[in-house]
């Protein structure tokens, strides 16, 4: 038998032999030797370094790895990352916060950039996971608190032309996939955020997106902040079957405008064929009071709701609960919304317990500026002029409080000269659709 150097069980590589031209980078892992107590980062950043062009980068069907240093690749091409193993990330908190704030309060814990790159798991759901213990960082969370400090973000894929399929994250610390490039299509994801504890899971984001031409089909994500959260940049994306639930925030657009210097752009978004158990929002759009931009043709359709606080809502005077007093910001301009549609809604409002475990202000957060609030509410339009929200149309929307009493609304702003087609009528009450 030969005995490998420390150098060379960095990573063993041999030729793919599919045809494909690749090159297979197997990753050693220490994780079985060691007890579960070395950290595997420096040969998963040797075997990325090593084969950062075509290449396939190799982790073992069922074998651990620990991970307790970001990982960060950022000049691949043409290259497949294997999956089939477990990226446990470390569990001190203490060296993980050091680490975010020598990065000046920011890190991604794997940071891939390139093109032409396949993020690939395994549809065995007992293996391919990425584990990062965050439920001890939702239990560090100081009372009345929104969020443990210094918590690092999981994932960037900033790639021209890529694919992710059966991505599974496991106790996310916060946010979990960054979105950013061009021509990306994500399939079979699965996020479990929920506290074991009646901890909250603060910034659990599911999919933060600010890429162009992007398809994300059958999730299932289980969090408390959005499940997808489409921001500034992003064009042409498709969000399509899934269920989302837990305490999820729902589908989001936004948040836009938090820079009142920047002129936010989102267009061409779709939300079709979602089932929302046990959220704060289902449909949801936020954009800061005072923000600048232009969001336009936004559709959510075919959503089914379950146990759902706010299905329908709309709010062009965003402030976070986080920063600060509201009166700190001036409201001079709005991110103006054109062209949204809300189409195909069946399901059960939240008034038995709405909101959930996300409020550390009295008033709610979600609560605060909506005048005569029952929690009966289908749908809540809140323009901030109203000249900033055009063309809105609500189509079939059939979704019923859980006390039994007729659905209401509240809509500000949503003049009727710029939205002949509303389909209700802009008011506070009863709920009345047109159409």
């Amino acid at each position: 038998m030969i005995a490998l150097s420390l150098t060379g069980l960095l990573v063993l590589c041999s030729l793919f032999s599919r045809g494909f031209g690749l090159t297979t980078c197997v990753v050693p892992s220490r994780y079985k030797c060691s007890n579960g107590t070395a950290s595997d980062a420096e040969a998963i950043a040797n075997a990325f370094a090593k084969c950062s062009k075509d290449a396939m980068i190799e982790f073992k069907d069922g074998v651990d790895y620990n991970v307790f240093s970001p990982i960060k690749a950022t000049n691949l091409s043409n290259v497949v990352i294997s999956l089939k193993g477990n990226w446990n990330l470390p569990q001190n908190i203490t060296a993980v916060q050091s680490l975010v704030n020598a990065s000046g309060g920011s890190l991604y814990w794997f940071q891939f950039k390139g093109s032409n790159v396949q993020f690939v798991g395994t549809p065995n759901i007992t293996t391919g996971w990425i584990k990062s213990y965050g439920q001890a960082w939702w239990d560090a969370n100081p009372v009345n608190g929104t969020g443990t400090a210094a918590r690092p973000h999981l994932m960037q894929f900033n790639i021209q032309n890529g694919t992710i399929q059966h991505f599974k994250s496991s106790k996310p610390i916060a946010w979990n996939l960054s979105v950013q490039g061009k021509n990306i299509t994500i399939t079979d994801t699965i996020i479990d955020a929920q506290s074991s504890t009646s901890s909250f899971p603060f910034n659990t984001d599911g999919f933060d997106v600010g890429a162009t031409d992007v398809t994300i089909r059958n999730s299932v994500i289980y969090n408390g902040d959005d499940a997808i959260a489409v921001g500034s940049g992003a064009r042409n994306v498709l969000f399509q079957s899934a269920t989302i639930g837990y305490q999820t925030h729902g589908m989001s657009i936004g948040s836009l405008g938090s820079n009142q210097a920047s002129f936010a752009n989102v267009s061409n978004i779709k939300f079709d064929d979602v089932t929302v158990v046990n959220g704060v929002y289902a449909a949801r759009f936020k954009s800061w009071m005072g923000g600048q931009g232009l969001a336009k043709n936004v559709t959510w359709s075919n959503i089914r709701t379950y146990n759902v606080t706010f299905p329908v809502f709309v709010t062009q005077t965003y402030f976070n609960q986080g920063s600060g007093s509201a009166s700190e910001r001036p409201n001079n301009s709005s991110v103006n919304m054109q062209d949204f549609t809300w189409e195909n809604f069946a399901g059960t409002i939240n008034t038995f317990n709405p909101g959930d475990g996300s409020c550390v202000t009295n008033p709610c957060w979600y609560d605060v500026g909506l005048p005569g609030l029952k929690h009966t509410e289908a749908v809540i339009i809140e323009c901030n002029t109203d000249q900033s929200c055009q063309n809105f149309a609500l189509k079939n929307i059939k979704l019923y409080p859980q006390n039994l009493t007729p659905p209401t609304a509240i809509c500000i702003n949503a003049a009727a000269t710029l939205n002949p087609d509303l389909g209700m009528q802009c008011r506070n009450g009863t709920f009345i659709p047109l159409r």
